[in-house]
């Protein structure tokens, strides 16, 4: 067991609701509330440098035993997650953490795997659309919402996405028993430990 890790391996409660007798993750679609009144909060709270976000990650990372990136600034228009995967020899080129951030310098999200994006709706219209797209594991098509939910809040927050950086961290040497799922939900409530605000509050949990 990691004890360090394992301090920030914890659920928050309000990031999910009961029906029937199962949990349900919060959503941003319909008529669900919570995570937008989260965002609303969060956005109200003085933004932390990039500077400072990098180190509280870094310092974390070393604790637990992961030796990541020395400087976790990337180009996203030069994002090469093979080459990635061969520089840090990586298990899997989703082995990663990455943050990305409103113009204004607000986190806007905390994600794991190799799906950078900065995707936003046009307009409130599509909050709730959903189209198909193609499963390379079940192969086949799956409906599923045509907009994820960072996007959405900070639609709705009428900000925009930096599209000049994203943070990435590889994960080399994921401490044994763990997965990447669980150092992104580590360094998600690390962060918010740390008062960062976060827009997609629930996101890392999920």
């Amino acid at each position: 067991m990691n004890k360090i890790l394992e301090k920030y391996l914890y659920r928050v409660p309000e990031a999910y609701y009961e029906y029937n007798g199962k949990q349900y993750m919060q959503s941003v679609h319909g008529k669900s509330y919570i995570r937008f009144n989260k965002a609303k909060e969060q956005a109200g709270y003085a933004t932390v440098d990039v500077d400072m976000v990098i180190k509280y990650i870094k310092d974390f990372l070393n604790e637990i035993g992961i030796r990541t990136i020395e400087n976790p600034i990337f180009n996203p228009q030069k994002l090469d997650y093979s080459r990635i995967k061969a520089e840090f020899d990586l298990e899997d080129e989703r082995d990663l953490v990455w943050i990305k951030f409103t113009k204004d310098g607000y986190v806007g999200v905390v994600a794991t795997s190799n799906d950078v994006n900065f995707d936003i709706p046009q307009s409130s219209r599509e909050y709730d659309r959903k189209h198909n797209v193609y499963n390379p594991y079940s192969k086949k098509y799956e409906e599923t919402w045509l907009h994820n939910s960072s996007g959405i809040l900070v639609h709705k927050l009428g900000k925009e996405w930096n599209r000049d950086f994203v943070l990435i961290f590889p994960l080399k040497n994921i401490p044994k028993g763990y997965k990447r799922a669980d150092i992104e939900e580590a360094v998600g409530n690390l962060l918010i430990e740390k008062r960062v605000p976060i827009l997609d509050y629930y996101s890392h949990l999920y």
